[in-house]
């Protein structure tokens, strides 16, 4: 073999383990964006719940809130009936004390009068009472709702916690082999695979049968030619990543050749 072919050949192979490591580090790439997505996702996936629960326990505030108007007003309703029942015997003692007619007349109307506005008003009291009675048997129905989905969203919740830890050890080493797979990449080609990543979202693409699979346009045929030698890395005239021939990948590399010592 003459020494431009053994250079030819050297070349090939380095170019093909620079391609496998930037391939390597893409694919690292992509398991830390679907990691750090996952952890960021993660809780929001109980919002519906928080939301059904926020729901719920804010119509239950609401009804107590009526319902404490209601017990005030039956509470002054009573007070008012107390005050009539007193007005009533005090009615009742005018009727007995009665010196003529006239004295009975008015007293006995008065009596009448006080005796239905009582009677009025503890019959609107009853029924004011019996609905304030339904009322506190819905809302402990409805708070043993509320109550239970509160447990369901706390063992969510706790639940939860123990896979965002989960996601979050894997992701501290998904990014620890990240860094690792950096590491063997060539700072040109790391900075254009930052670049690329940044804009295009991944940065190599395989070239299958003439076409960039990145943006699915077919290649040059010079292009495609010069991928089929692996003497240069290079890129995709219209998406600019950076492009490999997927069937040149695939095959195992030669090993390059060495110096052998001169007799």
């Amino acid at each position: 073999m003459g020494p431009q072919a053994s250079d030819k050949k050297e070349r090939s192979f380095l170019v093909r383990e620079q391609l496998l490591n930037l391939l390597n580090l893409q694919t690292c790439d992509v398991k830390v964006r679907e990691l750090d997505t996952a952890a960021k996702q993660l809780p929001a996936k109980l919002d519906p719940l928080r939301r059904d629960l926020a729901k719920l326990q804010g119509m239950l505030d609401a009804e107590r809130g009526k319902l404490s108007e209601t017990e005030a007003w039956r509470k002054a309703q009573q007070e008012l009936i107390d005050r009539e029942r007193d007005a009533l015997k005090l009615a009742q003692s005018k009727l007995q004390q009665s010196k003529n007619s006239k004295e009975f007349g008015a007293a006995s109307r008065e009596v009448e009068n006080k005796r239905k506005s009582v009677s009025d008003r503890e019959a609107e009291l009853k029924k004011v009472s019996e609905t304030i009675a339904q009322s506190n048997a819905q809302l402990a129905a409805r708070d043993a709702d509320v109550q239970k989905l509160r447990d369901e969203l706390a063992a969510s919740e706790a639940g939860m916690a123990d896979q965002l830890n989960a996601i979050t050890t894997q992701l501290a080493e998904a990014k620890a082999a990240r860094d690792a797979a950096r590491a063997h990449v060539d700072k040109q080609w790391a900075k254009t695979y930052d670049t690329l990543s940044a804009k295009r979202g991944y940065a190599v693409a395989p070239v299958i049968k003439g076409v960039c699979q990145g943006c699915h346009m077919a290649l040059p045929p010079q292009l495609n030619n010069i991928l089929a030698r692996m003497e240069s890395i290079e890129t995709c005239p219209r998406c600019g990543r950076l492009v490999y021939r997927k069937d040149m990948i695939e095959t195992p590399a030669e090993t390059p050749p060495t110096d052998t010592p001169k007799a």
